[in-house]
């Protein structure tokens, strides 16, 4: 077993040369000063845990509080989003269905191909695309 990358054996000799530089009148005094250092060093760390699992805590608490405020806003903006959707349909629905109706949205021309207008030097071409422009113009109903 190991601690620290340190072994028994490494173990063994630190405590022999302590033994060794230190002395066996001094050794218990200092053993107590460095488990007092040791005691007073984990304070330390617990308190700094501490106040970081506060600190932790709070900010859960603050992201859970956002998250539901961000989940509640998206079911609203969810639900607005249906009714204007809703509102949307229903008001193109009579254009629609007037559409879908209407006989003569069914003959429109399949080409969208510009139509040219005669030269003004030739009057019978005139007349022949002008008659043919009333034939394809749908009556107008009033």
């Amino acid at each position: 077993m190991e601690f620290l990358g340190i072994g028994y054996q490494e173990l063994l000799l630190v405590l022999v040369l302590l033994l060794v530089v230190v002395g066996p009148e001094r050794l218990p005094g200092m053993a107590y000063q460095m488990g007092r250092a040791v005691r007073t060093l984990q304070q330390y760390a617990r308190a700094v845990r501490d106040e970081f699992s506060d600190e932790i805590g709070y900010v859960e608490d603050q992201y859970k509080t956002l998250r539901g405020e961000v989940d509640a806003t998206r079911g609203i903006m969810r639900d607005e989003q249906a009714k204007l959707n809703a509102e949307l349909r229903d008001a193109t629905e009579p254009i629609r269905l007037a559409v879908q109706d209407d006989p003569l949205a069914n003959t429109a021309p399949a080409s969208s191909s510009p139509t040219f207008a005669p030269a003004e030097s030739d009057p019978a071409a005139g007349e022949t695309a002008a008659n043919a422009e009333a034939a394809k113009a749908p009556p107008l109903l009033f």
